[in-house]
């Protein structure tokens, strides 16, 4: 059920919001202006880095020995990453030859979700109505009840059956053919896939007598109930349904638990292992607050492309001739040509990614900056509404223009041949709208009588 606050906020209160409010538009407008710069000359650097590598990169084609014709030059080699290491799960001490073995866990938790609606009212006072609802998540974090707003969900039980921290494990010796990988590619490889879990008796019994004793200490407030063996799935699958029917349970799993076969004699109460996870709870088919599940995925040893620097019989990052550096890693047997167009793709994501977010930043500074004359104007809501509606048409107008600008005359500095046809084609487009509603302004009859 819903739980809703208003508040009021005075006229006076506002203007002076407001009037602090220019300050903070003054510093944002200034920042995507910046950012907007800033983002220019470093898609210039991007572009002439790729340009600079892509002459550069020569393809090493036999990896399986270090030839020294290759040190010092800038490869693009293609081989199996393989490592002898065991990588060990420090909480729940299963081991597993792989490049990386990374470690999510995820809470059963009460959530807050509030929803705010301001309404004017006359004479400039404004009128906040929050509405609080509630639902069980799977969330990243332990939830705080305490803070919770309604006060029959204020300190509703929301503990944990166990506090366990995302971890990440790399392996440190990692060859590819007959050279030694550096941390920095090591971290690099990707092709992450769930992980196979091997726990033994011994550390099953101690995991999941801990477990029972943080459900001991809830003092009944924990509401699942475990069963000394696993229920048939028979058994199960009513009590999947019932979840499923329960509206405050839509968002209980991402997806769904799938249990492996373990040689595990201990039947823990607490403690159940599915494919590349770990549910720590009475029943992983009935989520109950405080249950915990730990997901497991890992990197195993398999083909990569890359393309870095040989020294000697590893390889370092490469660093241009702008000083900008570059190092590429890929799953799979990837061509060099593959892989720099990936490079130059992901680079004009980022580039028009950065235009749209200083564009935004320009057009909420100029609204931090203009929302005081709509603020003084609150007094008579209607007013105030057209005000506001020709100040954001007007801010938005100007910042596009703004950063359009700011592109252009970055563009000139960093790269004048094609900055300065930008320049003038954005002064000609204003003087021919400026010239064209002067004309029209001239066409207007005057009124009878004048």
């Amino acid at each position: 059920m819903a739980y809703t606050t208003t508040t009021t906020t005075s006229y006076g209160s506002r203007v002076k919001n407001s009037c602090g409010g220019i300050f903070g538009g003054i510093a944002l407008f200034l920042a995507g202006t910046a950012l907007l710069w800033w983002n220019e000359g470093n898609a210039v650097a991007n572009a002439k880095l790729l340009e600079e590598v892509s002459e550069t990169a020569v393809d090493m084609e036999n990896i399986n020995k270090v030839s020294s014709e290759f040190d010092g030059q800038l490869v693009h080699a293609t081989g199996d990453a393989k490592t002898d290491d065991m990588l060990k799960d420090p909480t729940f001490g299963f081991e597993v030859n792989a490049i990386n073995l990374r470690r999510t866990v995820q809470y059963y938790q009460w959530v807050e979700h509030q929803k705010q609606e301001k309404r004017d009212k006359l004479g400039g006072s404004e009128e906040t109505v929050t509405t609080y609802t509630y639902d069980k998540q799977w969330v990243s974090t332990p939830v705080n009840s305490s803070n919770f707003a309604d006060p029959q969900y204020a300190n509703i039980f929301n503990g944990v059956l166990a506090s366990i921290e995302d971890n990440s494990v790399y392996a440190e010796n990692v060859t590819f053919g007959a050279y030694k990988l550096p941390e920095f590619i090591i971290h690099s490889i990707g092709g992450s896939e769930s992980a196979p879990i091997s726990i033994t008796d011994d550390q099953l019994r101690q995991l999941d007598d801990q477990v029972a004793r943080t459900v001991s200490s809830f003092g009944g407030r924990y509401s699942g109930v475990a069963a000394a063996q696993p229920q048939p799935q028979a058994q199960a699958q009513p009590q999947a349904q019932a979840v499923q029917n329960d509206s405050t349970a839509a968002n209980d799993s991402i997806k769904e638990f799938v249990p492996v076969e373990t040689n595990n004699k201990y039947k823990a109460r607490y403690i159940h292992q599915g494919d590349g996870e770990i549910y720590i709870g009475a029943s992983p088919s009935a989520p109950q607050v405080g249950d915990v599940r730990v997901a497991f995925t890992v990197v195993k040893p398999h083909k990569i492309s890359l393309i870095s620097k040989v020294k000697g019989n590893t390889f370092q990052k490469y660093v241009g001739k702008n000083k900008k550096e570059f190092t590429r890693v890929e799953s799979g047997d990837v061509s060099k040509e593959e892989m720099f167009a990936h490079q130059e793709s992901e680079n004009n994501m980022l580039k028009w990614g950065l235009r749209i977010l200083g564009f935004i930043m320009v057009f909420l500074g100029l609204k931090g900056v203009f929302g005081f004359l709509v603020t003084l104007a609150k007094i008579i809501p209607f007013v105030a509404n057209i005000l506001n509606f020709g100040v954001n048409l007007i801010c938005g107008i100007f910042a596009f223009v703004w950063s359009l600008l700011i592109i252009a005359i970055a563009w000139i500095f960093y790269r004048p041949l094609i900055g300065i046809p930008l320049l003038l084609i954005i002064i000609g487009t204003i003087v021919f709208f400026a010239v064209k509603g002067k004309k029209k302004g001239a066409q207007v009859p005057p009124a009878p009588g004048v």
